[in-house]
């Protein structure tokens, strides 16, 4: 039965390092048939509450992919030995090639293919950057909603490429 939940664990996290990478050629870049190798300090698995629970340290890596939290709950669907969503809290930082994203807090959502950063969320690729209060990243519509509060604003830094001289 471990093996099992451990099984469903590695497939979640594949689903939230393919997520939080924001783009269509990421999902071609994250090689799925990749080894997820999760350590942490602690795993504790509840099975009469369907959650597995990565503390201290945790770091997730698949490939080129990598998540850090200090905590990560994998919760599945009742009834189904399927992900329902993954919760990674503290520190939350995700790093591919030259994307980084980080947050307070990640929620992947598995069936709605939805991933939600909140608290100091941001998304950087090379030079250009976005942050808020909250980012929201809808996989299946290739959307993205940034929202922040009334005190703050949504923040966002667009380097345009420059382009070779003619000579």
């Amino acid at each position: 039965m471990v093996a099992k939940w451990f099984l469903l664990v590695l497939l979640g996290i594949s689903c939230v390092c393919v997520s939080v990478a924001c783009a269509d050629e990421v999902k071609s870049e994250l090689d799925r048939n990749q080894p997820i190798e999760i350590t942490s300090q602690k795993l504790e698995v509840l099975q009469q509450q369907r959650r597995s629970i990565f503390t201290g340290n945790v770091v997730a890596k698949q490939g080129e992919m990598t998540l850090y939290a200090d905590k990560l709950v994998v919760v599945l669907q009742k009834g189904q030995d399927q992900v329902e969503r993954l919760d990674a809290t503290g520190g939350v930082r995700v790093l591919q090639l030259d994307r980084i994203a980080t947050a307070e807090k990640a929620v992947f959502y598995q069936v709605e293919e939805m991933l939600v950063l909140s608290g100091n969320a941001e998304v950087t690729q090379g030079k250009n950057k976005i942050s808020g209060d909250e980012i929201t990243l809808y996989l299946q519509e290739n959307r993205t909603l940034v929202k922040s509060s009334k005190t703050n604003r949504v923040r966002a830094v667009i380097v345009p490429e420059k382009k070779p001289e003619k000579q």
